[in-house]
């Protein structure tokens, strides 16, 4: 790099030498001598002067261009291969893009099946436009699937264009292979670095944020992944308050651990049976009727015997202890434990009623999960229209091979990555690694209660132990087991239709992303999911199952047939209300 400069200040002393031989030569010289020399005039050495400045300058451009090709030379070789083809990523990377491949994606996912799903408007099939493919960089000559494929060079080919393998070909010689799953979040202009470097199992994430804002005229910092191109920060430290709060809970569940086991156990045992699986539902009174009506609606549909065997329901008032007993379903209810939890239905999602219901959730999977059960989690606002436990037993389905699986939420924002999983509904299979993940969950209630929900704090621990243990996590298909984004948004009415009219079967209809339980009971009459009779709404069923007239509570509260009726015209509903009542969406259109 100081080439240039060492010649030039050699090119100036010998120029400065030379000029003082010359000026000496003409000073001292003697006369007598002058006089006598006939080859050494001061025009000779002019001349000679400027002779030998012509060769150093030659000899130092000789010098320059060969360090320039010297550069070039191994600008080149950095390039090369031995056969001479100029590579396509430089020797630089050559151990983390020694060549490259496209795959199809959905040929990827099938092959290589993590679990996380693809946008919740595409089926398994579909195109997803500018992320159809998966870009594989090759690590080593080895890793290629054959030496001739790969794109090592750029003159590969006709067209010298990146292949595009099968998923089955061009892995075939990858014996590691970690897999990043990113997205441009609407475009948003992103940069991605892969960094040849000790291991990492996270993404860094910075961003142009000052704390408070993005600002894109200020230098990347390093940030959360809860932060959110608007600024906002989805997974911000809870405080002590939170912290405190979480260790009185944990105090109680403690101190009442060994006597709920050993009420919990026999109950446990009863309900799971040949398959070892217990249906778990937690439930207040002011959710009551949702709950009788998944009792009501499975009886009706043909499930009855199923879920009076397999479903504990965790009754977090005397309330729903006297409705789950009037139906002749397993209940466990412990003033103690229960004795802060709110009688009433939450008014919207993340509210103090909310909340504290979303503990109680973790800890009733917990408490089965840790006596050697399979847990199926659900939630009340839902219906069967299938039985979904084969689905889970099924030890030919592919799904089998996944250790806690979940219906698709159908939100895609930060805070639910990568799995986006609604834990209104999901199925746990009983080992150490769901055990652990339960247990971790239990000890972050302070997270729970600063973000006013459990799905938060699960969705980052399903991450976490996914790359951590090898849990294997599962988002199921929105077409087997739909929800309130199915229900709710207009790109799903085709879809909803096919279900309305019988064309499409699914498991299950969850009525998630719904604002309060009104407009849940609501949407569930108008599409014919609704069983319960009027008296055992709003708490009306547990008068009933005090009363001692001999009539069971099912034959008080249930209907065989769906009682349908009709209030919204822009939601989806059974054919019956063909276009009846009025729009609830602002410029919705008839279903």
């Amino acid at each position: 790099a100081y080439l240039p400069q060492i010649v030039m200040l050699f090119l100036v002393a010998t120029t400065c030498f030379y000029s003082g031989v010359l000026l000496g030569m003409r000073m001292n010289v003697a006369p007598s001598e002058q006089s006598r020399s006939t080859t050494l005039s001061v025009d000779e050495v002019e001349a000679e002067v400027l002779r030998r400045l012509k060769l150093q300058q030659k000899e130092v451009t000789s010098i320059a261009v060969d360090n320039s090709n010297e550069k070039e030379i191994k600008n080149k070789d950095s390039k090369k291969k031995d056969d001479g083809h100029d590579r396509r990523f430089p020797k630089t990377i050559s151990k983390i893009a020694y060549g490259s491949a496209l795959i199809s994606k959905n040929d990827f996912i099938q092959q290589f099946d993590y679990g996380i799903p693809k946008p919740p408007s595409k089926r398994e099939h579909e195109t997803d436009p500018g992320k159809d493919d998966v870009l594989l960089l090759y690590g080593s000559k080895k890793s290629l699937p054959d030496v001739s494929t790969g794109i090592v060079h750029t003159n590969e080919g006709p067209t010298a264009d990146i292949p595009h393998l099968t998923a089955t070909y061009a892995t075939k010689n990858c014996a590691v292979m970690n897999v990043i799953y990113t997205d441009t979040h609407g475009g948003e202009d992103q940069c991605m670095a892969i960094v040849g470097n000790y291991e990492s199992y996270h993404i860094q994430r910075w961003l142009r944020f000052d704390g408070t804002t993005v600002d894109k005229s200020i230098p990347l910092h390093a940030v959360g992944r809860g932060v959110q191109s608007n600024g906002q920060d989805k997974f911000e430290a809870p405080s002590d308050s939170y912290a405190l709060q979480n260790q009185a809970l944990l105090k109680t569940y403690f101190d009442r651990l060994e006597e709920t086991m050993a009420i919990l156990k026999p109950m446990a045992e009863s309900c799971a049976g040949d398959d070892n699986t217990v249906i778990v539902m937690v439930c207040n009174t002011g959710q009551s009727d949702l709950l009788i009506n998944f009792f009501c609606s499975a009886d009706a549909r043909g499930f009855g015997d199923v879920v009076r065997k397999k479903l504990l329901i965790f009754a977090t008032d005397e309330g729903v202890l006297e409705i789950a007993k009037g139906l002749g379903v397993n209940v466990f209810y412990d003033e103690k434990i229960f004795e802060k939890m709110p009688e009433e239905e939450a008014k919207r999602y993340g509210d103090r009623a909310f909340t504290q219901m979303m503990y109680a959730k973790i800890v009733t999977v917990q408490l089965i999960n840790r006596m050697g059960y399979d847990v199926l989690f659900q939630d009340v606002d839902l219906v069967w229209y299938k039985n979904p436990l084969p689905f889970f037993h099924d030890k030919e389905n592919p799904s089998h091979n996944f250790d806690i699986l979940f219906q698709d939420d159908g939100a895609r924002s930060l805070r639910y990555a990568p799995y986006s999983a609604n834990t209104g509904f999901y199925y746990v299979r009983n080992n150490d690694k769901t055990k652990f993940l339960f247990r971790s969950l239990l000890f972050l209630g302070d997270m729970v209660l600063s973000m006013t929900s459990h799905q938060q704090a699960l969705a980052a621990l399903l991450d976490e132990h996914s790359s951590l243990t090898g849990l294997r996590v599962k988002t199921l298909s929105g077409s087997e087991f739909p929800g309130g984004y199915h229900y709710h948004r207009k790109k799903e009415i085709d879809f909803m239709k096919d279900i309305a009219t019988g064309k499409h079967i699914p498991y299950l209809l969850h009525m998630s992303w719904t604002t309060n339980k009104a407009n849940k009971l609501l949407f569930l009459k108008q599409m014919g999911l609704w069983y319960t009779s009027e008296g055992c709404e709003s708490g009306g069923a547990v008068d009933l199952a005090k009363d001692s007239s001999g009539t069971s509570l099912q034959q008080k509260c249930c209907s065989a047939e769906a009682l349908i009726s009709c209030h919204y015209r822009d939601k989806p509903s059974t054919h019956a209300c063909n276009g009846q009542g009025k729009n609830i969406d602002v410029k919705g259109k008839p279903f």
